[in-house]
């Protein structure tokens, strides 16, 4: 690889709002749920249904829905990188402990100029990230669950700068009475080896919790990044008759390993098992401007 062409493979990868030198797979540090983006990312010890394998795949055994699924779309960074980000998953859940979820998201990052050591412009690239997944979650005990996500990473920054790598999560939950808690280790797993340049998935712990009464929950969650990086979020829900949700959250992260600090907002409406949700952050150079819809069912 030419002095060129590693330029613009670092180029491409400050693009993704990562550190070559510290973490890369972005896609794995972004919520694509709209429900827990809304409160802050605070996800893993919230009740999140069809996205449980993203948040605490152990939340799919606890789960009175015995199937749920949802598809999302989220702009990410509208503002600055425009990075759009589908997404698609779910669980079932066979008998009363034990089930099993899948999950895909891919992320289209913006397209850069190829130039050569010369200097011509020989074409353009569009870097890109997916994600694939299964878990599987068993109902230990009353309120409490176990669960394990398998996943593979495909990572693409330019022609010759592509990598695969395969990690894994463990996490635990507790739901009973009204509190949730939540602990859970994540991207724990291979390295992405560009060729020149190899880095580490951005593995963290995650521990949270959650309270709930009268329609409101509040939540909140602290993440330690292997790397040394530390990230927090908050936040609150009011919900309706149990059809309108409202949201508002903060919160606190180090651009180029987590999310930037920002506020966020968001809603959701529930009838008959279809769920819609959307998510807003704002407050934030960055990341003002991003927004996360989905549409899902649960039964």
């Amino acid at each position: 690889m030419t002095e060129m062409r590693k330029a613009l493979l670092i180029v491409a990868a400050l693009s993704l709002c990562i550190a070559l030198d510290a973490q890369t797979a972005a896609i794995l540090n972004i919520h694509s749920d709209p429900a827990s983006a809304a409160m802050g990312g605070a996800g893993v010890a919230l009740s999140t249904d069809a996205y449980a394998i993203e948040n605490n795949i152990a939340a799919a055994a606890l789960s009175p829905s015995r199937l749920a699924v949802a598809a999302g779309y989220g702009m990410w960074q509208p503002k600055g990188t425009d990075s759009k980000i589908l997404s698609a998953q779910g669980f079932y859940r066979l008998g009363g402990k034990l089930a099993v979820a899948l999950q895909y998201r891919n992320a289209a990052y913006p397209e850069y100029t190829v130039v050569s050591s010369d200097g011509r412009v020989k074409g353009s690239f569009t870097p890109a990230e997916m994600t694939a997944g299964l878990g599987v979650a068993y109902r230990i005990a009353d309120g409490l669950a176990a669960g394990v996500n398998l996943r593979m990473l495909s990572s693409s920054l330019a022609d010759d700068a592509k990598a695969t790598a395969f990690g894994a999560d463990i996490a635990l939950k507790y739901d009973k009475n009204a509190l949730q808690a939540a602990l859970a280790v994540c991207n724990i797993g291979t390295k992405l080896n560009y060729g020149s340049v190899s880095t580490s998935l951005p593995g963290c712990v995650k521990a949270g919790a959650a309270y709930s009464m009268a329609g409101f929950t509040l939540g909140g969650e602290a993440d330690v990044l292997f790397s040394g990086a530390f990230a927090a979020g908050a936040g609150a829900q009011y919900t309706i008759m149990d059809i309108v949700s409202l949201r508002a959250g903060y919160h606190f992260g180090k651009s180029y390993y987590v999310p930037a600090s920002h506020v966020s907002l968001g809603a959701g409406v529930q009838w008959k098992g279809i769920k819609l949700d959307f998510a807003y952050l704002t407050a934030s150079e960055t990341l003002a401007g991003t927004m996360f819809f989905s549409l899902g069912y649960a039964f």
